[in-house]
């Protein structure tokens, strides 16, 4: 049997509606899988398949409320403790994965850093399981990291169908079981959310942190962004000079 290459789950978001070399090369503002509209305002009427949600009346977008267990062995529900009115970065590793899973969480720290000021109130992060960890592995984990207790941040675990359901709501997905299913080939990218205006956006979770931070940021309406030293203060990557590029004569530009 051949094994599926790591990157084709990433390679077939086809809920994020990017060609491959975004998802791979940068974050961009996106949506989830496009929902129905749900005239009432309950959490009812979804589409009999994985990763379904609803438009509600108000204009917010509703997914199965699943029970989930925390780090702590606390019960929460997806939408009513998690989604709803919340400004979050998730992601989805498990504490025994022998590939990305740990520079990931490297790297979200290090946005976390940056973040500090608003972690807790009002942005969160999420860490999905993928393989069904007990709270306890959960917790020796993000003790072992360092991040156990961190105000805003909490790992996260269910069953497989509640935690597939989850990931294809955020658009993370392969449309071939097999590779969807193969815990080696999980995608390595982060899903932002601002709930309350619908607002989403996805970036590789290996990305440099600057990039993950300012990423969150941006999930805020220009005029509410928060006013992070570290962010505004940071240099960005400098533009990468095009080889042999030389500037037209000024006679020969538009309007000259």
């Amino acid at each position: 049997m051949t094994t599926p290459n790591p990157l084709s789950r990433r390679a077939s978001l086809r809920s994020l509606l990017l060609p491959t070399t975004a998802l791979l090369a940068g974050c961009a503002s996106t949506q989830p899988r496009p929902g129905a509209t749900d005239d009432s305002a309950g959490d009812v009427g979804f589409p009999q398949r994985a990763g379904a949600s609803v438009i509600r009346t108000n204009g917010t977008r509703a997914f199965r409320n699943h029970v989930l267990q925390d780090q702590d062995s606390r019960t929460v529900r997806f939408q009513q403790d998690l989604i709803e009115g919340q400004v979050f970065a998730a992601v989805f590793m498990y504490v025994n994965c022998k590939g990305i899973c740990s520079d990931m969480i490297g790297q979200m720290i290090g946005a976390y850093d940056l973040l500090k000021p608003v972690m807790g109130n009002p942005v969160r992060f999420y860490t999905f399981s993928l393989a069904q960890d007990s709270p306890e592995a959960m917790k020796g984990y993000m003790q072992s990291r360092g991040i156990y207790g961190r105000p805003g941040w909490t790992f996260l675990t269910g069953t497989p169908e509640v935690i597939k359901d989850i990931r294809w709501g955020f658009g993370f997905f392969d449309p071939n079981e097999e590779v969807d299913g193969n815990l080696e080939a999980h995608t390595g990218m982060a899903r932002f959310g601002n709930h309350r205006l619908d607002k989403w956006s996805s970036c590789p979770a290996l990305a440099n942190p600057l990039m993950t931070a300012r990423s969150v940021v941006a999930l805020f309406p220009p005029g509410e962004r928060p006013q992070i030293a570290a962010l505004q203060d940071s240099e960005t990557v400098p533009a990468r000079p095009i080889p042999n590029y030389r500037p037209a004569p000024p006679s020969t530009r538009e309007g000259a």
